[in-house]
């Protein structure tokens, strides 16, 4: 077996809507962090012994969007083994944390490699985006933009891990998998929603907004951008037919606690994936204020706490966390998103 590991990502600008389905090329630019807390390990093995993919601990939706992957892959570097996969996450699943996009990161590496197949980052990136587009961003670490280009698109890194040693907090709010999946409910939000045109074209100037924020180290420039950013993209979704509403009530319960936060001085920012968990901005200083006000909101379950990390990378042997009984039991629970 070859083992990889790639984090998830949070979108400080998020794309939202594909101007291609099949390749899965962004209709819009997008901006992330990876998180180095948010992991997902991948064991791949090639066998002439295998007459089919051996995917374990999936349940059938989602171990079928996995086996996709693998056909899309042999395809493409001209295989004919079927694989051994084992995916084991350390976070929830399927519930708006970007587990596809740590799921496909660490399967392109691990394929890849077990494969015996030399590629470089751009390459790898666009074997990870044949199965989730956002797990072409963890592919590298840091910041990291995705923006179309031509007829297809383009992902690369703007800063490193270390260029900023920002915290991202991550209210839990519900470990349930959301009802809607994000790939359907971007293709809703494009064919149905009035506002969906305005969520693109105010999207270029987030995006120009956030590189100059990250650029400086601008907190409240980077805050406020993936604020509103976010807002305009759950309220396009929301106008949607039928509606796509991913909060909770202690997903508005944490947004305000935010908002309570920086009346009273502390320098605290959100974002929301397509999903009910709140991820908080603030700085290394402001950590224990910020998680004390999240954690007395009634229906936060954890929280989180991240830094930018890396990308994806081969390992000699999986994390402790995805070893022995209580792996297998999580296995049980991964779902590719």
């Amino acid at each position: 077996m070859v083992w990889a590991v790639a984090n998830s990502n949070l979108a400080l600008v998020k794309y939202w809507g594909k101007a291609d389905e099949g390749a899965k090329h962004p209709a819009a630019a997008s901006l992330s962090v990876t998180l180095d807390s948010l992991s997902t390990v991948a064991e791949v093995e090639f066998s002439t012994r295998l007459t089919t993919d051996r995917i374990e601990g999936l349940p059938g939706g989602a171990a079928a969007r996995v086996a996709a992957f693998l056909d899309r892959f042999r395809a493409r570097f001209g295989l004919d083994r079927h694989a051994h996969v084992v995916l084991t996450s350390n976070f929830p699943v399927a519930a708006g944390l970007a587990s596809s996009a740590s799921t496909f990161a660490a399967l392109a590496k691990a394929a890849t490699a077990a494969a015996d197949l030399e590629v470089d980052e751009r390459e790898l990136a666009d074997v990870a985006r044949l199965g989730s587009g956002s797990a072409c961003r963890s592919i590298y670490g840091g910041f990291v933009e995705w923006r179309p280009e031509g007829s297809g698109s383009v992902v690369e890194p703007i800063a490193s891990k270390e260029h900023w040693d920002l915290r991202i907090l991550v209210a839990v709010t519900s470990e349930r998998p959301k009802a809607v999946g994000s790939s359907e409910g971007m293709k809703r939000t494009a064919a149905t929603s009035p506002y969906y045109r305005a969520w693109l074209e105010s999207g270029s100037e987030d995006f120009a907004e956030a590189r100059a924020a990250i650029r400086e180290r601008a907190l409240e420039r980077i805050g406020t951008v993936a604020e509103r950013n976010c807002l305009r993209m759950h309220a396009a979704a929301m106008a949607a037919a039928p509606p796509l509403v991913y909060w909770e009530p202690a997903t508005v319960a944490v947004m305000r606690a935010v908002w309570a936060l920086r009346e009273r001085g502390t320098a605290a920012y959100f974002s929301i994936d397509a999903g009910p968990q709140v991820k908080v901005l603030c700085s290394p200083s402001a950590v224990a204020v910020v998680r004390a006000a999240l954690g007395a909101v009634p229906g936060v379950l954890r929280i989180l706490e991240s830094r930018p990390g890396d990308g994806a990378r081969q390992v000699d042997r999986p994390p402790a966390w995805a070893l022995g009984p209580a792996a297998a039991s999580s296995r049980a629970e991964v779902s590719a998103g």
